[in-house]
C-alpha cells in the first residue's frame, strides 16, 4: 500500500508538474534575466506550505525530519556545479524528470546523463572526491546547522513567531504579484498550491516506510541506476517509486493537453543537453541535493546547508545563464 501510494503520488506530481509547466531552472533564472516571476512566486507558495507543514507535522510527533550535513565545500561546489549543469541541460532534476514523459527527447538525453553522473560521482570515480568535499561539517554548537539552532531559539513561541513572520513576508509580496500574463495551463498560484501538497504529503508517505525526508531526486536516480545496472536493490526506497511515476503522470498531463508530442532537437543541442545533465548530476551527489532535495525539502527543514546550496545552485544557473547569453550575442 505504501508503493502504491508512493507511485500515485508520484504520478500526481509528474501531472502538477506538466501543467504547470514547473521548472526551477526557469523560476531562477527569472531573478536575474526575466521579468516573469510566475514560477519564483509558484516556489515561494511551495516553500511558505512545507515550511509550516513541516514544523506543525514534526511539533505534533508525525514526523522526525532529517535534517541535511553541513559539509560546507561540498555544498558550495557542488550547488554551484549543479546550477551550471541545469542551465546546459535545459532544465532542472524534476523539470527533466517530467519533460520526458512529455516527449521531449533532448530532456530524455539531459535525463540518461544526470544518471550518469550521479552514477560517476556516488559510488564511481570520482567518489573519493565527493570523500574528500564532504569532511569538513560544520554543526552549531554539536547540534544540527538549522536556521532556530544558529538564531538560538529554543521555546514553541519563539518558533512559531519567527516562521510566522516568514509566512507573513512571503504572503504580502505575493499577494502584491500582478496578473500572470501568457498563461499556458495553470497560473502560479495553483501550481504552487499543487506542488507544495504533493511535496508535504511526500514526507508522510515517506515517514510510513520509516524515510524521515520527503521530496528527492538524487538519490533515487542513483538507486535506480544501480538496480537497472547491477541489479543492487539496496538503494531502492518509497522515493524511488515517486520519481518513476513522475514521468507517467507528465505523460498522462501531456496527453490531456494535445502535448504529447515526441521531439527530438538538432545533434548539437542533444549532445549539449546530456553533457548538462552529467554536469548537473555530478553536482547533485556531490552536493547530497538537487533542487528538490535541497531547495524544497531541504528549506523546509530551514537547514542551513540547503539554504546555501540554494544560493549556490542559483550563482551556477545565472552564470552559465550570462555565458550562453554572451555567446550567442558574439556568434550573432
Amino acid at each position: 500500500m505504501i508503493i502504491a501510494a508512493a507511485l500515485a503520488l508520484g504520478l500526481l506530481l509528474g501531472y502538477a508538474l506538466q501543467r504547470g509547466g514547473f521548472c526551477m531552472n526557469t523560476a531562477f533564472r527569472s531573478f536575474v534575466y526575466e521579468k516573469d516571476r510566475s514560477l519564483v512566486r509558484a516556489w515561494i507558495l511551495v516553500l511558505v506550505i512545507n515550511i509550516i507543514g513541516v514544523q506543525l507535522l514534526t511539533e505534533l510527533g508525525v514526523l522526525y525530519p532529517q535534517v541535511a550535513p553541513f559539509f560546507w565545500p561540498a555544498i558550495i561546489l557542488g550547488g554551484f556545479v549543479f546550477g551550471v549543469g541545469m542551465v546546459l541541460a535545459g532544465g532542472c532534476a524534476s523539470g527533466t524528470y517530467y519533460r520526458c514523459g512529455r516527449g521531449m527527447l533532448g530532456s530524455t538525453g539531459a535525463l540518461l546523463g544526470f544518471a550518469l553522473g550521479t552514477a560517476v560521482v556516488d559510488g564511481g570515480a570520482l567518489l573519493g572526491l565527493q570523500r574528500v568535499l564532504r569532511a569538513p561539517t560544520l554543526d552549531v554548537g554539536g547540534r544540527e546547522a538549522t536556521v532556530f539552532n544558529l538564531l538560538g531559539i529554543e521555546s514553541l513561541g519563539a518558533r512559531w513567531a519567527l516562521l510566522g513572520a516568514l509566512a507573513a513576508v512571503a504572503v504580502f509580496w505575493l499577494a502584491r504579484a500582478p496578473k500572470q500574463r501568457f498563461v499556458i495551463g495553470w497560473g502560479w498560484m495553483r501550481t504552487g498550491a499543487a506542488v507544495g501538497l504533493l511535496a508535504l504529503a511526500a514526507w508522510l508517505v515517506s515517514a510510513l516506510a520509516g524515510r524521515e525526508f520527503g521530496l528527492s531526486f538524487t538519490q533515487p536516480t542513483v538507486a535506480i541506476t544501480r538496480f537497472l545496472v547491477a541489479g543492487d536493490s539496496s538503494g531502492i526506497s518509497v522515493a524511488s517509486y515517486m520519481v518513476i511515476g513522475v514521468p507517467i503522470g507528465a505523460l498522462l498531463a501531456a496527453k490531456a493537453a494535445g502535448e504529447a508530442i515526441l521531439r527530438l532537437p538538432e545533434p548539437r543541442t542533444l549532445l549539449r543537453q546530456f553533457g548538462g545533465g552529467v554536469t548537473m548530476g555530478g553536482g547533485a551527489s556531490i552536493a547530497g541535493g538537487c533542487n528538490i532535495g535541497h531547495s524544497i525539502t531541504g528549506v523546509s527543514t530551514l537547514g542551513i546547508g540547503a539554504i546555501v546550496a540554494t544560493v549556490f545552485i542559483m550563482i551556477g544557473s545565472w552564470a552559465m545563464t550570462w555565458a550562453v547569453l554572451r555567446s550567442e550575442r558574439g556568434r550573432a
